[in-house]
């Protein structure tokens, strides 16, 4: 293989923040990504460039020692599977009602289309709990999801308690998440979620000021200094049983929020010493999104990537989540090639214990599944998005992030687009931008803490056999990351 056969393989990545030039490439080939000097890449933009006949000695030395490196390197640990057979978890709405009323709210207030709201009853939650232990051969990932599922913590009680009773009798792991907007996150319910193996993500929109204009109470109250309350003592809670890491925090932003993500995650970070906080745009289908409006996303992300370097030692982890999620894939060497797990290896179930491929659709009625009573896996099938993956449609075929793609929703793409399969263009852009600035902050996080950065990356990749709350089955860990990191 000569320089330019390995440089059409190749795709060149420069990323500047503070004053501080990266460089890297991705191999198609393989999927690594590789950082690399500014010699290999000015010769690499060269040759894309058809000047390969301007090389200088340096660069074609360096050209030569990457194709060498490149040469050797096993393929990653590519996880494809086309029709699953197995289920790893799924979310349950125990609750189809709400407490508040916020202003990008995709579910009614909560009901999603029911004419009024509704609790899941406890059998039916114990249905729904037998049905996702029924068809795990791994273990199980369960999220309590609403509406506010606070509103029906006795249910989760039954549910939690049913389900650690299934997993003694079948031997199978079990973890639960909940989401929550924090109001009802009493004393009582912080002790019972940190008594059992949860995953607590809170829904908080930052300062005061913003989160009680996006978040009201049901009768348009502000909510902020209950929710912050609770919080806190979560996480106070959390700290003294070494447990901090189960808690997160999400804020949600409208578009013209964009210019305070920095101000968000900083204030969340800060005030109530959170250690997983992410700020998601939220998904609005009259909303005018703008290239001004994401460039000025990116670049507050650009401020909370300096800021994980300066407080990274200090804290010994990276706080923000996206950027977290980038540098243990990078990492791991572990990608996929299909979108996400909706409708493959988790699904939702709704109050009425109707399956739909992810929280997203619930009540949407073309893309109601099956039920829990009489489900089928050819079921599933109907779920036709899930045919698509990285290398079978445009325009993913084609990008260079495919394999680390985490930004790829069908839910949203049905939004924007009109076609669930279709990314919108400027969803594309965010996630290739974002995903350069993750890659910079990984390479300075080792410049800085070479030795401690290590630790904690062999950490996220090692999970002891011994620790009840997780399974060390990848599909099962792929699943419990995927609904963190998507529900937050």
């Amino acid at each position: 293989m000569d320089i330019d056969d390995t440089n059409r393989d190749l795709n060149c990545i420069k990323s500047e923040i503070a004053g501080f030039p990266k460089f890297f490439v991705i191999h198609e080939s393989s999927g690594y990504v590789v950082e690399v000097e500014p010699e290999t890449y000015s010769g690499l933009q060269k040759i894309k460039e058809g000047e390969g006949n301007k090389l200088t000695s340096e660069e074609r030395a360096k050209l030569r020692e990457l194709q060498n490196y490149l040469n050797q390197l096993p393929p990653l640990n590519l996880e494809y599977n086309e029709d699953y057979g197995f289920l790893l978890g799924g979310s349950i709405n125990v609750s189809q009602a709400c407490n508040f009323s916020c202003v990008y709210c995709y579910a009614n207030k909560g009901t999603y289309t029911l004419e009024k709201p509704k609790l899941m009853d406890k059998e039916t939650i114990r249905k729904a709990i037998d049905f996702l232990f029924e068809k795990s051969p791994y273990g199980v990932s369960i999220v309590f999801f609403g509406g506010e599922p606070l509103l029906n913590f006795p249910a989760i009680k039954e549910g939690v308690l049913y389900a650690e009773q299934k997993a003694r009798e079948t031997k199978k792991p079990v973890f639960f998440n909940v989401t929550t907007n924090g109001y009802l996150l009493t004393p009582e319910v912080a002790e019972f979620v940190l008594d059992h193996p949860f995953n607590v993500i809170v829904s908080m929109d930052g300062p005061k000021e913003i989160h009680d204009h996006n978040r009201p109470f049901a009768d348009n109250s502000p909510t902020y200094n209950v929710v912050a309350k609770n919080l806190k003592h979560l996480v106070e809670e959390a700290k003294k049983r070494g447990k901090l890491h189960k808690i997160s925090v999400r804020a949600t932003v409208l578009p013209e929020q964009l210019n305070r993500v920095y101000d968000i995650y900083h204030h969340i970070k800060t005030e109530f010493g959170v250690l997983n906080v992410g700020v998601e745009l939220a998904t609005l289908s009259d909303s005018v999104v703008t290239k001004g409006h994401i460039d000025t996303y990116l670049d507050q992300l650009k401020k909370i990537a300096v800021e994980e370097v300066e407080t990274f030692g200090e804290l010994g982890t990276v706080v923000y989540v996206k950027f977290k999620q980038i540098i243990q894939d990078v990492y791991r060497g572990r990608v996929s090639s299909f979108h996400c797990g909706a409708g493959k290896g988790s699904v939702a179930i709704d109050v009425n214990g109707n399956i739909y491929p992810c929280h997203r659709f619930v009540s949407m009625k073309n893309f109601e599944l099956s039920h829990i009573e009489n489900f089928e896996w050819e079921h599933l099938k109907r779920f036709e998005l899930q045919k698509y993956n990285f290398f079978n449609h445009e325009p993913c075929k084609s990008c260079w992030l495919k394999l680390y793609c985490h930004d790829f929703c069908f839910y949203e793409n049905t939004i924007y687009t009109g076609r669930g399969f279709i990314p919108p263009a400027l969803k594309c852009y965010y996630s290739r931008e974002s995903f350069k600035i993750g890659l910079w902050l990984y390479s300075r996080l080792w410049d800085e803490y070479e030795e401690e950065f290590e630790k904690v990356l062999e950490k996220s990749i090692s999970v002891p056999s011994s620790d009840p709350e997780r399974n060390t089955a990848p599909e099962l860990e792929r699943i419990e990351s995927e609904h963190i990191t998507a529900t937050i």
